[in-house]
């Protein structure tokens, strides 16, 4: 899959510039650092829950409204947070 074809989508930008390109490649960057931090782990966003957590920031980056995101998807964040949390449990045991 392709991450920014899909974030694209998702902000229905139908056009092709390069601006708006490097914009959203820098916002999905950032936001890949983001998430990590808050999930607590380095993380695969190319599908599931993680995909869909990651492309919703990046709609909450690219409307300049990223201090909303946590408190709208604080469940997501805690159920993601959760399962990666036993993921690194079970790894170490």
């Amino acid at each position: 899959m392709n991450l920014l074809q899909d974030l694209k989508d998702k902000l229905n930008i139908t056009w092709n510039e390069e601006e708006t390109e490097r914009r959203l490649k820098r916002i999905l960057e950032d936001a890949e650092t983001t998430l990590d931090f808050k999930l607590g782990a380095k993380i695969d966003y190319t599908k599931g829950m993680e995909r869909n957590l990651l492309l919703n920031y990046c709609m909450y980056a690219y409307n300049n409204c990223t201090n909303e995101f946590d408190e709208n998807y604080l469940n997501e964040i805690m159920q993601l947070r959760q399962k990666y949390e036993v993921l690194n449990y079970e790894r170490k045991v």
